[in-house]
């Protein structure tokens, strides 16, 4: 349970931690701390092992104001690794160790980024990391999230499904990068239009890091749905041949962007067609590798 009273003073830590120049990563770090103890004071932690001291909130923040450079950034290391945080999955703690460590490049940013600017970092293999400060707008909703943390830690979760697996981190930035680039040429503009294919469209390119097979299939998807609603049919009903038709010729002009050779802009239009197979997929991550 969140308490107003302690949740209320995180501005003035977050600026006096932030006035000490302390790097992103850091200061990232110490909001997640005062965060935790605020909602869940003692609570906040529980050691991993028994041969360390049971975590103190008042001993913790005395240590970090006490801290500077990197000995302070050492001390968040160690304190990331060696503790289990109330409500986080670990995955969390994985993302800021790596921060803090200079493994990952995630991009700290005070704002809500766009979808679009979204894109064109994951593009550039990077991830924003949005830490909302401000008191009171750190406790009303941000986007779908309930709160200021619920959003950065979401954002952390997503740091890791984009950077913990190298192989799939390139796929993802290939596959940003191919997106990217049929944007600016406004390949997807004609569906814009089209509310829920928008709303879709920006999950894809913002908050959806998975294999890029998935997010071929889920583009795939969506943008069947979009011309179902065009003829005002059911999920279960089929396109026109018209619709299928518009649909190849997307994807032509995909894989035309793209540089696809032959074989691959096959494989890519077996995707609206019900014909897409494992083989299919192999060849398109590879072509994806490859590209750029």
């Amino acid at each position: 349970m969140e308490h107003p009273n302690r949740l209320s003073k995180i501005p003035e830590l977050a600026a006096r931690w932030r006035s000490r120049d302390l790097s992103d990563a850091a200061y990232a770090a110490l909001y997640f701390f005062i965060w935790q103890i605020a909602t869940h004071g003692q609570r906040f932690a529980s050691r991993k092992s028994k041969n360390d001291p049971r975590p103190n909130a008042s001993s913790w923040v005395a240590d970090f104001d006490r801290s500077v450079g990197r000995e302070l950034e050492l001390l968040l290391i160690d304190r990331v690794e060696r503790y289990h945080f109330l409500g986080v999955i670990p995955n969390v703690s994985v993302a800021l160790s790596a921060w803090l460590r200079g493994e990952w490049p995630l991009l700290l940013i005070e704002r809500i980024p766009t979808p679009e600017e979204v894109l064109l970092m994951q593009a550039a293999g990077r991830r924003p990391i949005t830490v909302v400060a401000d008191y009171p707008r750190l406790l009303r909703p941000v986007l779908k999230k309930p709160n200021g943390f619920a959003f950065f830690v979401h954002d952390l979760e997503h740091a890791f499904k984009f950077f913990h697996d190298w192989d799939l981190h390139e796929g993802q930035r290939k596959f940003f990068g191919l997106i990217l680039q049929a944007v600016r040429q406004d390949l997807f503009d004609p569906y814009l239009g089209d509310e829920v294919f928008a709303e879709k469209f920006d999950y894809l390119i913002s908050d959806m890091n998975t294999h890029v097979i998935h997010s071929l299939r889920f583009l795939g998807a969506i943008l069947i749905e979009c011309f179902l609603r065009r003829e005002e049919k059911t999920p279960r009903e089929t396109l026109s041949r018209a619709a299928e038709d518009e649909i190849a010729a997307l994807l032509h002009a995909l894989s035309s962007c793209w540089e696809f050779p032959p074989a691959a802009e096959k494989a890519l239009l077996r995707l609206v067609n019900g014909a897409f197979g494992e083989s299919d997929a192999a060849l398109i991550e590879e072509t994806v590798l490859l590209a750029g």
